[in-house]
């Protein structure tokens, strides 16, 4: 399973001034050396304006440090729905332009969020513009990722007959996993969409510091010191001076109690981990944190608590 920085965790990053001004050509640049990520979702409202050249640019500013681009996320919801011909329209071609935009940056997928009233009727209309952009999509060789939301998208079941409507196999979903704790039931809800997803969005709110656990007492330095002189007649294998000083040195080190991982408010995020891993998902988990406080700092403790919830999902 693959992390990767969902840019919207460190747009404060990109409110700063001066010498510590962050700006979006650079976002490649920082995810790689202040997160330790080599993927990244980009978000549309960001490149707003940006030429082919300078998306090609973005692209290979990212080849460059090792932190490729793999989804570009369109911001805004779109009205798939609508029963204005121009509105749909206007829906298909933006979302076009997406698909086209993704591929200029290097990405595999492409999500969005459709605004559809929950009818049969819209459901059949909704899929018919998608058909269209998938036209594109197939020819581009892009996935595009429908993102859970209000109406028409908000019930898992309601979702996949969508997914299923549409047909095609570059049509699939991005799960989230705070939209998955709002349904109700989040082990169902991600065991129903993650089989037609590539990318999860791994959304966290927030780390509160854990309790620390009562630390074994600890040998001395002096105490190891204070060792008897080995007997020349004892065996070669046995430690003398300086190595048994060492010896007494790494026993104190592993004393110390390992730094459990972050504690994730909100929800627990090892019955999330669970369920995508119980279906077999082995694509990739965006990082999304919408936490306060530092957006960077958000993201590593997010980092920590997905990987020990997936160490412990596997075991």
């Amino acid at each position: 399973m693959l992390f990767s920085l969902n840019v919207n965790s460190i747009r404060d990053a990109l409110k700063k001034r001066g010498a510590r001004a962050l700006a979006v050509p650079d976002l490649p640049q920082y995810a790689q050396e202040q997160t330790g990520l080599h993927a990244m979702t980009m978000a549309t409202d960001l490149l707003a304006g940006a030429t082919r050249d300078a998306l090609v640019r973005f692209r290979e500013n990212g080849d460059r440090v090792g932190c490729a681009c793999l989804l570009l996320s369109q911001t805004e919801p779109l009205p798939f729905g609508d029963p204005k011909d121009k509105a749909g329209e206007e829906a298909v071609i933006r979302m076009t332009k997406v698909v086209e935009a993704a591929s200029l940056l290097g990405c595999n997928s492409a999500s969005l969020e459709i605004t559809a009233k929950d009818t049969d009727e819209v459901m059949e209309l909704v899929s018919h513009r998608m058909r269209r952009v998938l036209e594109r999509a197939d020819r581009l060789e892009i996935m595009v990722l429908i993102r859970p939301g209000k109406g028409l998208t908000e019930d898992p079941e309601r979702l996949t007959d969508l997914i299923k409507m549409i047909g095609g196999f570059r049509i699939g979903t991005m799960p989230d996993f705070e939209s998955a704790v709002a349904s109700g039931d989040p082990v169902h809800y991600l065991k129903k969409l993650t089989p037609y997803a590539s990318v999860v969005n791994a959304t966290t709110l927030g780390f509160r510091d854990p309790e620390p656990e009562p630390a074994k007492p600890a040998r001395s330095r002096k105490s190891a010191k204070k060792a008897p002189e080995p007997d020349p007649s004892d065996d070669d294998d046995e430690l003398t001076g300086e190595d048994a000083l060492l010896a007494a040195l790494q026993a104190d080190l592993d004393d110390f109690d390992e730094v459990p991982p972050p504690e994730h408010e909100g929800y627990d995020l090892f019955p999330l981990v669970g369920a995508i891993r119980a279906v077999g998902f082995d694509g990739t988990l965006a990082i999304d944190y919408r936490g306060k406080g530092d957006g960077t700092v958000g993201v590593l403790q997010s980092r920590d608590a997905l990987e020990a919830a997936l160490e412990a999902a596997s075991e």
